[in-house]
């Protein structure tokens, strides 16, 4: 059992769904703490006060081995190392769902105080692409939740069952797979437009704004995720 403290932003869905989603599909005994941040410094303090950022800490921190970044803007990112030092953890998930959370050159910082103190990471964009790393503590959580991987049973052309074998971590895996049952699977413009319904109803909470990397919106990318493992599945349907 991988022991989570998660951080996210109070009054924000993001974080609050990926735990409640992790709870509902029977593993709330890996939430082991939760910290809400209310307040955000300035990112002047980031730049030329980065100091000043301890008094941002969360108190009362218990140890654990896992921690999960949901959503923090940037300069509450930069926190992530010194708490998971404090809670000796031995790896870290820092979620990309947005740009802006977590800037290149911010990422290299924070990829440089993790390595100094030993911790494992993965910087997943988004957040549903997170694969197996070879950290027992990010393979564990991995193994659940991440990119998505289906099992998909079909019967003259038609999707009967579909079954999530890793869903992504927000839960919009299990939604799609409701909504593309019963459907055909042919032509596969009917099929894309059906899950691109799905994805944006249930909805996916990422970014769309351009992202340099990807040359995409991050939110495109989760669907082109999705849909890349509905494809798998149904090549090797049953």
């Amino acid at each position: 059992m991988v022991k989570i403290f998660a951080l996210i932003m109070s009054n924000d869905n993001y974080g609050t769904r990926i735990i409640e989603n992790i709870c509902n599909r029977g593993f709330p005994s890996w939430i082991w703490g939760i910290h809400e941040f209310s307040d955000v410094p300035p990112i002047r303090v980031l730049l030329d006060e980065p100091e000043s950022l301890r008094k941002y800490l969360p108190g009362n921190i218990p140890k654990c081995d896992l921690i999960l970044s949901l959503g923090l803007p940037s300069s509450l990112q930069a926190l992530v190392p010194t708490i998971a030092e404090k809670v000796g953890a031995s790896a870290a998930i820092i979620a990309i769902d947005n740009p802006d959370w977590v800037p290149p050159g911010l990422k290299r910082q924070i990829m440089d105080e993790l390595d100094n103190i030993g911790v494992a990471y993965a910087f997943p964009k988004p957040l549903c692409s997170l694969e197996e790393t070879g950290n027992p503590c990010i393979d564990e959580f991995a193994k659940y939740f991440g990119k998505p991987k289906l099992e998909i049973k079909a019967e003259n052309k038609i999707i009967r069952h579909v079954e999530v074998l890793r869903g992504s971590p927000c839960g919009s895996t299990w939604y799609i797979a409701e909504k593309i049952t019963n459907f055909p699977v042919e032509p596969r413009e009917r099929l894309w437009d059906k899950l691109a319904k799905a994805h944006h109803t249930y909805p996916c909470l990422a970014s769309m704004q351009i992202d340099p990397e990807l040359g995409d919106t991050i939110l495109h990318k989760s669907q082109y995720i999705i849909r890349e493992a509905i494809e798998e599945a149904l090549r090797k349907k049953k």
